[in-house]
């Protein structure tokens, strides 16, 4: 059965156990520039990875400033490939479903859940960003600003639930993914995708890596842990796999360099546009620095069959 509890911020936030594990990486705010020095922790417990200290309410004005504003609504190149994406990518079999009822977690300005809209679904996002839930609602998703904790939706509600890049950044992902299996239908899908912690690139440049992205992502995932975490929510995973994000690795390679981004803007995605060729064969040989899972919520006879 899945376990559902609010976890004190001293235990492993996979598995609830205490946090006593070994140090894996130290390093500072490379993209903002907030104070502090924070170390990575894995669990010896489950094997998840973890930020310490872990940031409260209190200092997101020290992490993401007034300044930090979400992206403008996507132009058409930018919906083209959220449509590839959603048509051929880590989402097909979630979009080759029948259209039903989908709701995105940390939906941003609303674009990904658009791309759904447009091939038939209904959807719903929760966003806690007040600049971006509201270009979401205005761009007719029906937003609930907050979390996942304080949603309004009660009981099997959607045929898929998608955490597109933010089960990194929640503080209690055992239990957002217990709330999103309470919240799916029997033989609804979730969709989870996050950094991967076991690629090549965490690896290569240790804390100078982009997504490691101290202290805003609190968790650290892979293959592994994600699995644990969507077993232990009551869910199957029947799908997974890498890729690589095409920015990533020029940033990373600032980073080490510079020790922050020097270099942002249209040029950095005009290169990142021509490295794509590379990482795209890279990909079919290491693990990429994206990880993409889906699991199942098993009908209740099929729940009730395997208990016995």
């Amino acid at each position: 059965m899945p376990v559902c509890a609010t976890l004190p911020a001293a235990t492993c936030p996979g598995c609830a156990e205490p946090l006593e594990g070994p140090v894996l990486l130290r390093g500072r705010d490379r993209l903002m520039g907030g104070p502090g020095e924070f170390t990575v922790l894995r669990c010896m417990a489950c094997g998840l990875a973890s930020t310490q200290p872990r940031i409260g309410a209190e200092q997101f004005a020290d992490y993401y400033p007034a300044s930090y504003q979400p992206a403008p609504r996507a132009g058409l190149v930018e919906r083209l490939r959220l449509a590839a994406i959603v048509r051929l990518g880590p989402y097909r079999m979630l979009a080759r479903r029948p259209p039903g009822r989908m709701l995105d977690v940390g939906c941003g300005n609303g674009e990904l859940a658009r791309a759904f809209a447009r091939r038939g679904w209904r959807v719903a996002g929760v966003e806690p960003g007040r600049h971006a839930a509201a270009r979401a609602r205005a761009g007719g998703v029906e937003v609930h600003r907050g979390t996942l904790e304080d949603a309004p939706w009660r009981g099997p509600t959607f045929d898929g639930v998608i955490f597109n890049h933010s089960l990194e950044h929640v503080p209690d992902p055992a239990g957002s993914l217990c709330q999103a299996a309470a919240l799916l239908r029997d033989g609804g899908v979730v969709a989870v995708a996050v950094p991967n912690f076991d690629c090549w690139q965490r690896r290569v440049f240790g804390s100078r890596w982009f997504q490691l992205d101290l202290p805003r992502h609190l968790q650290h995932l892979d293959r592994q842990t994600l699995a644990a975490l969507m077993v232990r929510a009551g869910l199957r995973p029947v799908a997974q796999s890498t890729a690589s994000m095409r920015p990533a690795l020029l940033v990373s390679l600032q980073y080490a360099v510079f020790g922050r981004a020097r270099w942002t803007g249209r040029g950095l995605r005009l290169a990142a546009w021509a490295l794509a060729p590379l990482l795209w064969v890279l990909d079919r040989f290491v693990a990429g620095d994206c990880l993409h899972m889906l699991a199942i919520k098993e009908t209740r006879a099929r729940r009730v069959d395997g208990e016995r």
